[in-house]
C-alpha cells in the first residue's frame, strides 16, 4: 500500500470522472426535487386532498426507506449495474404514470413506484465509482460526487420551482422524466467510458 495521492487537478482532467459528478447531480437533484414538490403539484395542481396529499408525499420517503433496505439485501447477488439500470427504468416509468395521471390513486402508486425504484441508486453508483473512474482516481471523485450531490440539491429542485411558477405545476413529473432520462443517458455512457 502506497502513500501516494492523485493530484486533484490530474483526477479533474479525466472524462469520466465528470461524467461520474454529473450522474449525482442528477440523481440527487431528481430525489430532493420530487420529495419537495410531490405534495405542492398534489394539492395545488391536482385537486388532492392535504391529508391524503400528505400521505402521498410521505409514502415517497417511507418507500424510499424501504427500497434502500431491500436493495441492500439483494446487492451482492444483482449487482451495482442492474441496481442501477432496473430503478432508472422504474424511475421512468413511475414518472411516467404521475404524468399520465389516470386518477388520484396512480398519484401514490407513482410515487410509490418511484421511491422504491430510485433507493439503490445512490449507494450502487457510489460502489461503482472505482470502475467508472479506476482506483486511481476514485478517492478524489468520491469527495467530487459529494460535492455535486449538494449542486444537485440545490439547483434542480430550484429550476423545478422556477418553472413550475413560470408554467404549471404539471411541469415537475415532466421535468422528473427529463432528468432520469437525462441520467439513464448519462449512466450508459459511463458505462461505455469505463477504465
Amino acid at each position: 500500500m502506497t502513500d501516494y495521492q492523485t493530484p486533484l487537478l490530474k483526477t479533474l482532467r479525466q472524462p469520466q470522472v465528470w461524467l461520474s459528478m454529473m450522474l449525482f447531480f442528477l440523481y440527487v437533484g431528481a430525489e430532493t426535487g420530487l420529495g419537495v414538490w410531490t405534495y405542492t403539484l398534489l394539492t395545488e395542481s391536482r385537486g388532492v386532498d392535504k391529508t391524503l396529499a400528505g400521505f402521498f408525499a410521505g409514502s415517497y420517503w417511507f418507500t424510499f426507506t424501504v427500497g434502500r433496505i431491500l436493495a441492500g439485501a439483494v446487492a451482492n447477488r444483482v449487482g451495482s449495474n442492474q441496481l442501477v439500470l432496473g430503478g432508472l427504468v422504474g424511475a421512468l416509468l413511475g414518472t411516467g404514470l404521475l404524468i399520465w395521471n389516470p386518477a388520484e390513486l396512480a398519484n401514490v402508486v407513482a410515487v410509490t413506484i418511484i421511491g422504491l425504484s430510485i433507493a439503490p441508486i445512490f449507494p450502487a453508483l457510489m460502489s461503482g465509482t472505482s470502475a467508472r473512474v479506476g482506483d486511481l482516481h476514485a478517492a478524489n471523485t468520491i469527495g467530487m460526487q459529494m460535492a455535486a450531490t449538494g449542486l444537485g440539491t440545490a439547483i434542480i429542485p430550484s429550476l423545478m420551482g422556477v418553472m413550475a411558477q413560470r408554467l404549471s405545476l404539471e411541469i415537475i413529473p415532466v421535468s422528473l422524466l427529463a432528468v432520469y432520462a437525462g441520467l439513464l443517458g448519462f449512466y450508459l455512457l459511463a458505462a461505455r467510458s469505463r477504465l
